[in-house]
């Protein structure tokens, strides 16, 4: 991410005829940052010299270059544009009713807008914070995105491979930046992203080199080893999130090292598009999951999956802004506090308390047993966009679907499914989308239901056992023999934990 002015856009903007000037502001008639798209009638995109431009994500087939045309900026800002008419698109995260519009401009006078962004929820009033598990933008540059994007918390990759923020700086013992009490970034977080997956560490007290590991030694494991061992609050600093659940190593890590959450909605949902593959990872059966909402079943069947095996791992977001073509913030979890802000707090209230992911809708959930016999399921789902389907899940499997009525933006309901035969039950929403997949889950809530985890173990055993069969034909996967056996003994006692879950 840069600031950029460059000379040759200069030169074209010098000779172009008119002149556009945006402002944009919020309920309470004050300038706010915003994202914006610019679009011309042949269908370019123009970025305004004063704006920050995202030069760090890269295109994706799935996603165009759409994304990497807009930018972000706070008003008053100028673009000098050739005349003719123009789309503007403004928006300012999920809590903002974003605004489109067209404008036509000549060469005989400037013109000049104000566009209106108008909150349609503010989460802060019920006590909801926001946060992105998952960033890489430039550090100058993320107050600014935590204004465009009305979030409260990005959680910045300090250390990720060779790009270490902290590589010629000392590691402070509380690497949190506070913008305003409703704004911050922390920084002493580190990526482990090699052959085996990517898992996150959070708030660490002690620098982890990332740079020269091997593509798969040491494992995963033995890395998020090392950031435990600097655990020092019961809130469970350094936090491990399992940044997504299809990485080769990521039943490993689970079995021996379970993190403290679980990417569900990851960087694969785009803003303009679906990843539709696991890159690098453990490939979903077409058969079973063709086609993007096959992957998208995938990802959440391996989630259900460990959840089915009792571990309880509350889902996180991430966007992977700056390396995805995602903005900051696009993909984010919502945890309920009753308390201040404080880090400490919004971490021990997503171990303990009320949370959901979402890229769109709200999704307040909750679950109860009554009378030794029932589960009263309370739903209230909220929705900028029009609704497509909200479902209950339990145990990994549908086991009710409410199609939302034509252009339907709200649902609430109570419902009452048999207890005793669950072992968790959680919710999910979606949105209406052309572009993308837009959807909520909550986290699941558990109930001591019987529940017979033979399949799931017996997926995961199956897993695991690849992954050796892998390590011992593949010749130039280690530098040594030492190494390989290294590895393979850690996937050999995680496959004993399934064998015990079975």
């Amino acid at each position: 991410m840069y600031r950029v002015i460059l000379l040759a856009l200069l030169a074209l903007q010098a000779a172009a005829g008119a002149t556009l000037q945006i402002t944009a502001i919020g309920d309470d008639g004050e300038r706010v940052w915003a994202r914006y798209e610019v679009e011309d009638v042949n269908g370019n995109y123009h970025q305004a010299p004063a704006g920050i431009v995202d030069q760090t994500s890269r295109a994706r087939q799935q996603t165009g270059e759409r994304y990497l045309q807009g930018f972000i900026a706070q008003g008053p800002f100028e673009m000098q544009l050739p005349a003719g008419e123009y789309k503007i698109l403004a928006y300012r995260g999920p809590e903002y009713e974003p605004v489109e519009m067209t404008v036509t401009l000549s060469e005989e006078a400037p013109t000049a807008i104000t566009i209106e962004l108008k909150r349609w929820i503010r989460m802060l009033d019920t006590g909801w914070w926001s946060a992105d598990f998952h960033v890489h933008q430039d550090v100058p540059d993320v107050q600014e995105w935590l204004e465009a994007q009305d979030l409260n918390l990005a959680v910045v990759m300090g250390m990720w491979g060779r790009r270490d923020y902290w590589f010629s700086r000392p590691l402070p013992g509380n690497a949190v930046e506070v913008y305003s009490p409703e704004r911050r970034m922390s920084l002493a977080n580190a990526e482990d992203s090699r052959s085996g997956g990517v898992s996150s560490m959070h708030l660490l007290r002690e620098k982890i080199n990332m740079e020269n590991l091997g593509s798969w030694s040491p494992t995963g494991v033995d890395i998020l080893r090392q950031a435990t061992a600097q655990r020092y609050v019961p809130a469970g600093f350094p936090w491990i999130d399992m940044e997504k659940p299809f990485w080769k190593e990521s039943p490993v890590v689970m079995a021996l090292a379970t993190p403290n959450s679980i990417g569900l909605l990851h960087s694969h949902f785009l803003k303009y598009g679906v990843m539709d593959y696991a890159a690098w990872g453990r490939q979903a059966d077409t058969r079973i999951y063709p086609g993007v909402d096959g992957f998208v079943n995938y990802s959440l069947d391996l989630v259900y999956r460990y959840w089915n095996l009792g571990f309880d791992v509350p889902p996180s977001a991430g966007s992977a802004s700056g390396e995805l073509p995602n903005p900051v913030g696009y993909n984010r979890l919502y945890v309920h506090m009753n308390e201040p802000f404080t880090m400490e707090g919004f971490y021990r209230n997503l171990r303990q308390g009320r949370s959901f992911v979402t890229n769109g809708p709200m999704l307040f959930f909750d679950a109860n047993e009554i009378n030794g016999n029932q589960i009263m399921v309370n739903l209230d789902v909220q929705s900028r966009g029009p609704l497509d389907r909200i479902e209950i899940i339990a145990d990994g499997k549908v086991v009710q679907t409410f199609e939302a009525p034509e252009g339907r933006t709200s649902f609430q309901t109570d419902v009452a499914i048999r207890s005793g035969i669950h072992r968790w039950v959680a919710a999910r929403a979606f949105e209406q989308s052309d572009d993308t997949v837009v959807m909520a889950h909550s986290r699941p809530i558990f109930f001591n239901g019987a529940w017979r985890r033979t399949a799931d173990a017996d997926y995961f055993i199956a897993w695991i056992d690849d992954l050796i069969k892998e390590t011992e034909e593949e010749e130039n996967r280690f530098a040594n023999d030492e190494e390989k056996q290294a590895a393979l003994e850690t996937y050999r006692e995680a496959r004993a934990v399934y064998e015990r879950l079975r």
